[in-house]
């Protein structure tokens, strides 16, 4: 299952890695972000601002999902 977030940053997805079935990725705009041992922890990160990506990571302009929950699954 993949979930989706829509930001003024750009389109996060949190999907399967391939690398390692056992994980997920965090990308952005089809860009890798980082991997994470749970959906949660990728979208925790998210919600940190602690992503990677500086267009959103350094913004405090724009809402933020609380949970994954929060995402739109795909």
């Amino acid at each position: 299952m993949a979930h989706i977030l829509r930001t003024p940053a750009g389109t996060f997805t949190i999907e399967p890695d391939e690398a390692d079935w056992e994980r997920v990725k965090l990308c952005i705009g089809g860009f890798w972000l980082a991997s994470f041992e749970t959906a949660e922890d990728a979208a925790r990160a998210v919600t940190k601002r602690e992503t990677g990506w500086p267009d959103w990571d350094r913004t405090k302009a724009h809402a933020c999902p609380a949970c994954l929950a929060d995402w739109e699954e795909c």
